[in-house]
């Protein structure tokens, strides 16, 4: 009996050990939350002791993207980036700057007439909060993980096409993080190169205006992401994109079917955990 009793310790330890290589137990050099925020994006990514959330969903998803934020211990935002002045991207910020202190915020530096996008920006005043709206910057967010703007390259009448994009290497694991980017701004960033990703952040919501086939061909994502709402009037994702997705070989989440993703990185492997089957 003491043998059998034994034995099945050793399989447990055994499975235990092999339990190592799942998502909760790789030692995170760097982790991606993409945020179920419905038809908007909200992405939070940790690294060492940096938080940086980038944008926060519409009004009504605020209290969601606090309420998370704090599940993940964070009581400080180190850097936000509003990717660009829609009320499905910054509309939740209103609650975020009133829950926790925000350090600085990157923006693309595009004005909106809507009063979501002034309150943000009395906000942003009353608090005084340091405000940039710079392309080309690195910022080293860990060792061996840097976070670096890429976009948008130029002034756009597209609202969309302005939005903030950034690139992330932890490692050999990179994230392009797009926003609502469209086909111009696309077309700018493949002429300018250096797009290819382990993750792509799909644009757009998956839209059909974004994820063009050479811009995809050049990213040549192992994975893609998709930040959309469930049965939304827009039809997104586009059947259209998610075919040229597969067409390149990715792996495609979304948050209206998988729910809340998480990409987590020791910097040479990864995994993905997800909130729905």
């Amino acid at each position: 009996m003491r043998r059998i009793l034994f034995a099945a310790v050793i399989v447990l330890a055994i499975l235990s050990l092999l339990g190592c290589q799942s998502h909760s137990t790789i030692p995170a050099l760097f982790t991606a939350h993409f945020i179920d925020v419905g038809q908007g994006d909200s992405i939070l990514l940790q690294a060492g002791a940096q938080n940086i959330l980038i944008d926060a969903g519409d009004r009504a998803s605020g209290a969601r993207v606090v309420a998370y934020l704090r599940a993940q211990g964070v009581r400080k935002i180190d850097l936000l980036i509003a990717t660009h002045p829609h009320a499905d991207h910054i509309g939740g910020l209103e609650e975020v700057f009133q829950q926790m202190p925000v350090a600085r915020i990157i923006d693309s530096g595009q004005v909106h007439t809507t009063q979501t996008f002034l309150n943000y920006l009395r906000t942003i005043d009353d608090k005084n909060i340091p405000f940039e709206t710079p392309a080309g910057q690195i910022i080293e967010l860990a060792a061996n993980v840097e976070l670096r703007v890429i976009g948008p390259l130029r002034a756009y009448d597209n609202l969309n096409d302005g939005s903030v994009v950034v690139m992330v290497r932890a490692g050999t694991v990179s994230l392009l993080l797009t926003g609502d980017m469209e086909s111009d701004a696309e077309r700018d960033l493949l002429q300018a190169g250096g797009l290819s990703a382990t993750v792509l952040k799909v644009g757009h919501h998956g839209s059909n205006t974004s994820s063009t086939t050479d811009f995809l061909q050049a990213v040549r994502p192992r994975v893609a992401i998709i930040s959309v709402g469930a049965d939304n009037s827009f039809g997104h994702p586009s059947p259209a994109v998610l075919a040229r997705l597969r067409e390149v070989g990715a792996d495609i989440y979304r948050t209206d079917r998988h729910g809340t993703i998480v990409l987590r990185t020791d910097g040479e492997t990864f995994s993905i955990r997800t909130e729905r089957k």
